[in-house]
């Protein structure tokens, strides 16, 4: 039986590839058929253009998030007894996964919250 670290490097090796979803394909391709005006303005760009346009994408998705999560952390900050049962239930999470379970932890709490206000009696939906 292959060890972890051969199953791992077995995957990058594969992971070179691009993996396709013929869904997704199918999908990408009408929509590409529909919007060919869409595509020759993309097909006009350099690579170096290209790959500016999707890290854009990427850099202000991720700003996006990064703010959001600051709002999140704001408002645990502002709540105390949130956050002793955030760090109750993150206490067993290995610390490179911490902060990305506090968010999320964090995001529970706040839909809770949301919840509990709309149905007026502390009771969840």
């Amino acid at each position: 039986m292959p060890s972890l670290k051969q199953i791992v490097a077995e995957k990058k090796a594969q992971g070179a590839t691009l993996r396709r979803n013929p869904e997704i394909d199918a999908k990408l391709d009408q929509f590409i058929a529909a919007n060919p005006d869409l595509r020759e303005y993309y097909e006009q760009l350099s690579k170096e253009e290209l790959i500016r346009k999707l890290m854009l994408g990427k850099m202000q998705r991720s700003e996006y998030a990064n703010g959001r999560n600051a709002e999140i952390r704001a408002w645990v900050e502002e709540h105390p007894e949130i956050k002793e049962r955030i760090e109750a239930k993150i206490k067993n999470v290995p610390e490179q996964n911490r902060e990305r379970a506090f968010i999320n932890a964090a995001k529970t709490e706040a839909m809770n919250q949301t919840v509990q206000r709309r149905t007026g009696n502390g009771l969840r939906a």
